[in-house]
């Protein structure tokens, strides 16, 4: 089972907080600094909060926190942005989904998703910086000098996305980490265990 809430009211966490038995945290709870703020257990149910990308495609790219519940074999997650990833886990889910599902099984798919999409989204920087590099070095118009203002302001746009993209990979690196200690302790079923 898995309860996505989408830039909930007060009255969908009252509701998710009485249906699940847990406390959905508010935004401002979830963008915490401190690790130990972002990564703990409560009443049996393990907190998981990632600074996830979002909007990578667009002029302005952002990072934006996610928070991950798992609590009796169900996952709530709760966010203020749409991270590409959801949607991806969403369609899947649509077009085929056991009744049996569980939120370990959720919780581990929107995670590969989340490395494929950064792993994408680093591909196409390397391709895109390869191709800057090719304009300054090899210049297909030899009449015409580049015009480096623009290449400077390509290259910082580039290496600001990188930055949030390893922001983010070492949010979800430390999720991952606090994840597999905490498997051991959910009576996971083997093949979730193997796959995380």
């Amino acid at each position: 089972m898995w309860i996505d809430l989408v830039t909930p009211t007060v009255q969908e966490d009252k509701l998710t907080e009485q249906f699940l038995g847990i406390a959905v945290p508010t935004r401002e709870e979830m963008q915490e600094i401190e690790v130990s703020s972002r990564l703990y257990v409560e009443n049996g149910a393990r907190y998981m909060t990632a600074t996830l990308m979002c909007q990578s495609d667009t002029p302005v790219p952002k990072t934006t926190a996610v928070t991950f519940i798992l609590s009796s074999h169900r996952l709530c997650t709760v966010r203020y942005d749409d991270p590409r990833p959801f949607a991806i886990v969403e369609h899947k889910l649509a077009r085929n989904c056991s009744p049996k599902v569980s939120g370990e099984s959720v919780l581990i798919d929107l995670l590969d998703a989340i490395i494929d999409r950064s792993a994408d989204i680093l591909e196409r920087i390397a391709a895109e910086v390869d191709q800057v590099s090719h304009t300054i070095f090899e210049p297909e118009d030899a009449g015409g000098a580049p015009v480096y203002k623009e290449i400077l302001k390509t290259l910082g746009r580039k290496g600001d996305l990188t930055s949030k993209v390893r922001e983010s990979q070492v949010s979800v690196g430390r999720l991952l980490s606090f994840l597999a200690n905490e498997a051991e302790g959910m009576k996971w079923p083997k093949d979730n265990k193997l796959q995380l």
